[in-house]
């Protein structure tokens, strides 16, 4: 898995005609703001893409439920990550960030690389997707109750298998200008998600999740595609050989 990560994500960096589609699962509400160049001021932000092998239950992907509290992105699910500080570079800020989110430090194997940035409008945020391979964690998660209400074990096998549903509804307040506590008005709006258990994974990270997989993928596929694909882990990758991959147990 390392290795195939490692070059594929290499390949990216010197092949950009060859990068995973972006705009599979990009939110209806952004109306192409995701596709402009950020501002020259916004945030330098990196997350964790992790990936381990558990025994049991194949590749596993830790994400993390924010708390509804938070001013943004409040209640969604997302990879462990943050700020970039001065002096830092993107690995070390999203090893750094998952460490403190999750309260134990990254086992890491081997890094990969890094996926295409992505610039989050809402919270205005230039993120670097750090791609690394992990060893299972040998104790529990510690995780940081101010930036995590829950750590999610999401198997990988979900955004390789499963096509985005795209009838996502989420609706959002308008605050008043004179007024940011007061909400004048309601507004709904669509967006592409993938679907694990009860939760909606949607917004940047349904988007790094549907890269990451597509980097796997044996043939170049957007997200709407793999319903024509044979079943997984055929249709995901070439042969549990060359990946490490495992057919779970039914």
């Amino acid at each position: 898995m390392a290795r195939r990560l490692s070059a594929r994500l290499s390949q990216l960096q010197t092949s950009p005609s060859q990068q995973p589609l972006q705009w599979n699962m990009t939110p209806q509400l952004a109306y192409g703001r995701h596709r402009g160049p950020a501002r020259m001021k916004s945030r330098q932000a990196a997350v964790a893409v992790g990936i381990y092998e558990d025994p049991e239950q194949g590749w596993i992907v830790p994400l993390t439920r924010r708390p509804h509290a938070l001013r943004h992105h409040g209640g969604q699910i997302c990879f462990p990550g943050g700020r970039i500080e001065p002096g830092e570079t993107p690995v070390q800020a999203a090893l750094r960030e998952f460490e403190e989110e999750l309260g134990i430090p990254a086992d890491v194997i081997e890094i990969c690389g890094e996926l295409p940035r992505q610039f989050v409008y809402a919270s205005d945020n230039l993120v670097t997707p750090v791609v690394c391979v992990l060893r299972k964690p040998t104790v529990p998660w510690r995780p940081d109750p101010g930036e995590v209400d829950e750590v999610i074990h999401l198997p990988f096998q979900v955004p390789c298998q499963q096509a985005p549903v795209n009838s996502i509804w989420h609706q959002r307040a308008v605050q008043a200008a004179a007024e940011p506590q007061t909400d004048v008005a309601q507004f709904r709006f669509r967006a592409p998600a993938f679907i694990y258990q009860s939760m909606r994974i949607w917004g940047a990270t349904a988007v790094i999740l549907d890269q990451l997989a597509q980097c796997l993928l044996p043939v170049p596929a957007s997200s709407s595609e793999r319903t024509n694909l044979p079943s997984w882990p055929i249709r995901c990758f070439d042969t549990a050989e060359a990946t490490g991959i495992r057919t779970p147990s039914r």
